[in-house]
């Protein structure tokens, strides 16, 4: 079985890879051009080296000639971006096996205004859609935050303690200590600002161990 999990945003969406036989995590990030700083930027750089990580760089849309701000343009760039996620995922699932499909759902304390909020449900939603006729799974599920962050540790978590709980190794997951994404991040030094797209990938990277040990 091929879990896949993803952190949808339109910026970076996170999506994490797990395979029951192969007994491996696989990361992919799709990230905006230009996203963080420089710092971040070199990060991404480093990380996109790694075996175990696809980071592939969106399309600027924006400097597209046929870019407008209208309906019709952000439903064509929502409609690339989920053939893009979705060519990503079957270039590095395990062929042959069927997939298990969870997003994590959209957090109430966000602060995304309300026009973002329903942008990203425009975008999720085609992205789910495509996945049922491309991927066929036999389940596509939603997983609150706070279920999420339950399995990592606590409910009411914020970032710099999922992302601690990454590091340690909170759930026990004998597959972790394997990745290399993992073994980079135990490098880091970044105090409570962790860089682009890791904080995608580490929500998302919960929720696949999440799904795939049934512990929903």
């Amino acid at each position: 079985m091929n879990f896949i999990a993803v952190d949808f945003s339109l910026n970076s969406p996170g999506i994490c890879l797990y395979n029951d036989k192969s007994k491996k995590y696989r990361f992919i990030s799709y990230i905006k051009p230009n996203t963080g700083t420089k710092s971040e930027q070199k990060f991404q750089e480093e990380i996109s080296l790694l075996k175990d990580v696809t980071l592939v760089v969106q399309p600027d849309f924006s400097n597209d000639e046929n870019f407008s701000g209208s309906e019709l343009a952000k439903v064509k760039r929502y409609d690339r971006m989920a053939d893009e996620i979705i060519n990503l995922i079957l270039q590095e699932s395990f062929p042959g096996d069927s997939f298990m499909i969870a997003f994590e759902g959209t957090s109430y304390g966000s602060k995304m205004g309300t026009n973002n909020m329903v942008d990203m449900a425009a975008g999720a939603a085609i992205l789910k859609l495509k996945m049922l006729k491309m991927l066929q799974p036999e389940d596509l599920l939603t997983v609150a935050p706070t279920t999420i962050k339950k399995f990592a540790g606590k409910g009411n978590m914020n970032k710099s303690q999922v992302f601690e709980a990454f590091l340690a190794n909170s759930t026990d997951d004998k597959s972790l200590p394997k990745s290399l994404l993992y073994q980079k991040a135990k490098e880091l030094d970044c105090g409570k600002k962790i860089p682009k797209p890791l904080d995608d990938l580490v929500d998302a990277y919960f929720l696949a161990a999440m799904i795939a040990s049934n512990q929903l």
